[in-house]
């Protein structure tokens, strides 16, 4: 699956090879986690105020802490709070889905402090349940952040247009 956490939390799988579809596209960033002990902000999800993505998106961060989350990297309570919510995301995401490689991307991981957090709020929290060697001696390699450094979306656009051109012969008999 691939998690990004920005203006607001958006998760992907794929399954099999396909994008997980129903009825809708899964909102798997509007889940509800239970509030940390020292949060006493509202949230600021304007159906749930205070699902996963009212508490731990970007303006979340924002507006319960005054600041960017860019100006607050040395704060450290801003990242145990926000890597509790997200381990409780993954957390369930984990149980039911299964997968086999997390990818946390988006601005607020750009804090690289957070994903230790992250893994030390997991490990806790998966409490020797699921005993698989991802979640206890290699999380690092089963939950990443990504490796492009920004690049992403172009390196992204540039594959799909080369597949497209040429893996589609109408648009090459087009072009001429």
């Amino acid at each position: 699956i691939y998690v990004t956490i920005g203006t607001g939390i958006g998760v992907g799988a794929v399954i099999n090879g396909e994008i997980l579809q129903g009825i809708s596209h899964p909102e798997m960033g509007h889940i509800f986690v239970r509030r940390h002990e020292k949060d006493h902000f509202a949230g600021c999800c304007p159906y749930h105020k205070d699902c996963l993505e009212g508490l731990a998106s970007g303006p979340a961060i924002e507006k319960r802490w005054g600041k960017k989350a860019v100006l607050l990297e040395n704060n450290k309570e801003v990242w145990e709070i926000e890597g509790y919510y997200i381990a409780q995301a993954l957390m369930t995401y984990i149980l039911i889905l299964s997968p086999e490689k997390i990818i946390l991307g988006g601005g607020v991981m750009k804090q690289k402090q957070l994903i230790t957090i992250i893994y030390e709020y997991l490990k806790r929290l998966n409490n020797g349940y699921m005993s698989f060697s991802q979640l206890e001696e290699n999380i690092s390699d089963y939950i990443v952040t990504p490796e492009l450094e920004g690049l992403s979306a172009i390196k992204g656009a540039f594959y799909l247009s080369k597949n497209n051109l040429y893996g589609n012969t109408e648009l090459l008999s087009n072009l001429g």
